[in-house]
């Protein structure tokens, strides 16, 4: 998601490359690129006029980069303004909020630039090119299908969510409405012990792997920092989570509303 002059808040991934820096180790690097791939936004510098700033999907944003002693460019991000106001760039310079697919986007098109340096003037992690790359990859790969799989004896609290993401729920309508065959779907908020995400479940008829995927992809550039996960209405603990909540979609009124207007 792109977003023009607002902030971001990034503990946890700051106390995360704070302890890399003591006591590296495979755990940690693996936690380090969870929040980095799917769950944080970063700030960048940018340069935008006002046409610019109305037109939030620019794709010829000028953004400033670093470039090092050997004459390599790097695009920076920054997890928080208090990171960023390391630069020593002039405050009244637009600044934008990126996620991970936006920089991975913005680099591999761009074959001058080598990667990305998180927080350079801090605790600093670098991406190169090659690695953003792989990470696209593995990204894409493990969103194709995102069902939920719950471990024996886990706790789990399910709940009405206090804030609907509504941009997302549109989005997941309109690809429930091109697909055709989705039924009902419901919103849940899921916490466990390890996360919190959303939880989608879905009525539908028709091959899983091939839904999900396109529900997926729908949804991905509204998640922001949570997950979506996703179960199918004909598992029983689907069945019991849905009882005494409403459907945000459901076939048969999409089709009333559409025959009425």
């Amino acid at each position: 998601m792109i977003n023009i002059n607002e902030t971001t808040e990034n503990q946890k991934l700051k106390e995360l490359l704070k302890k890399m820096y003591e006591d590296n180790n495979p755990k940690l690097e693996n936690e380090i690129l969870e929040e980095i791939i799917m769950k944080v936004n970063f700030l960048s510098y940018v340069n935008l006029d006002e046409t610019e700033k109305e037109n939030k999907n620019n794709k010829n944003t000028n953004f400033n980069v670093l470039t090092t002693d050997d004459n390599k460019i790097y695009l920076p991000a920054f997890t928080d303004l208090e990171e960023l106001s390391k630069w020593g760039i002039p405050s009244n310079m637009d600044t934008i909020t990126l996620n991970f697919d936006n920089y991975a986007g913005i680099i591999l098109e761009n074959e001058n630039i080598e990667g990305l340096v998180i927080n350079p003037f801090g605790n600093s992690y670098i991406l190169s090119r090659e690695w953003l790359k792989e990470l696209k990859a593995m990204k894409e790969e493990r969103l194709k299908v995102n069902e939920v799989r719950l471990e024996v004896n886990s706790k789990i609290l399910l709940e009405e969510p206090k804030h609907y993401p509504t941009m997302m729920m549109e989005a997941i309508k309109e690809c429930c409405d091109n697909l055709g065959n989705i039924n009902k779907a419901w919103l849940l908020e899921m916490l466990t012990e390890k996360d919190k995400s959303w939880l989608l479940i879905l009525d539908f008829e028709g091959d899983r792997n091939y839904i999900f995927s396109k529900i997926s992809q729908a949804a991905r550039n509204y998640l922001g920092n949570m997950y979506l996960d996703m179960l199918p209405y004909e598992d029983d603990f689907a069945k019991n989570a849905v009882i005494n909540h409403k459907t945000f979609y459901n076939k048969n009124l999409a089709f009333a509303r559409f025959f009425i207007y």
